[in-house]
């Protein structure tokens, strides 16, 4: 059994797909609908079981159920939330439950974390867990993640193996629930078919033109390859980052849409 905990959710819906795609059907997802379409994204998906996800722990208790890996993608990822304490208890507490509950019975624990970790960047992009410490998010959203990973090395009560991967700006099917956090791809494609434009966010710095700002995009198919990974392979444990490698700028992405589309930009 594997639990995916966000399995609604945009990364985890295309991972339990992932899955499914090799067969694997015993999946257990927690998840908390609310009002939002993403249940849609569990239509033709194959799991066990769907469970809200504050009643993990007492449902797998009830039922014996010892997952073999938990994929912890559950989370709010909303970078203009301000309701820091919503933040934190959702982000950060459940977080520190789920990696105890890994560490007491002895699971594999994938965690989502996040480039959002890195602020503006001006500390660097490095995963080294002796420069976590100088990392300065942006947000609320950030440093609910940067403050997770910071507790999680200070731990010495851990999972047999634990992974916490930092996702840079990924896109791609299942992100339509997120609103104003889907991806620019996903706006910028609804506005190319809806308009035939598309609108960009200014430069804000004088060596950079308009459009040319540079960020790390990955298709969701890609990152779920990067979990899988972490699933089958007993590497070192730790913190790592998921993107592709390579920064590519906003003018060039949404070119290549364009073109993708057979329009002129």
């Amino acid at each position: 059994m594997i639990l995916v905990t966000g399995g609604a959710g945009f990364i985890g819906s295309a991972y339990i797909w992932h899955l499914n795609r090799q067969g694997i059907t015993g999946i257990l997802v927690a998840d908390r609908l609310h009002s939002s379409n993403k249940w849609k994204n569990l239509t033709g998906l194959q799991i066990a079981d769907y469970i809200d996800r504050s009643g993990i722990f007492a449902y797998l208790e009830h039922y014996g159920i010892k997952p073999e890996t938990v994929i912890h993608m559950g989370a709010c990822s909303s970078t203009i939330e301000t309701n820091a304490d919503y933040i934190i208890k959702t982000n950060f507490d459940f977080s520190k439950k789920i990696w105890e509950y890994c560490s007491e019975q002895k699971i594999k624990l994938i965690y989502a974390s996040s480039a959002a970790t890195y602020g503006d960047g001006s500390a660097g992009y490095c995963d080294q867990h002796d420069l976590i410490n100088r990392l300065r998010p942006l947000n609320i959203y950030g440093f609910s993640k940067h403050f997770f990973d910071q507790w999680a090395l200070g731990q010495t009560r851990r999972p047999p193996f634990y992974y916490g991967l930092k996702f840079f700006n990924v896109f791609g099917p299942n992100e339509y629930h997120k609103q104003q956090m889907s991806s620019v791809l996903f706006h910028a494609y609804n506005d190319i078919k809806n308009t035939g434009k598309c609108r960009l966010f200014k430069s804000h710095r004088s060596d950079i033109p308009h459009g040319e700002q540079k960020r790390d995009f990955i298709y969701v198919k890609d990152i779920v390859k990067i979990i899988d990974y972490f699933r089958i392979n007993n590497i070192e444990s730790g913190i790592y980052n998921a993107g592709s490698g390579v920064a590519s700028s906003f003018k060039k992405l949404i070119t290549s849409l364009f073109t993708a589309l057979g329009k002129k930009p």
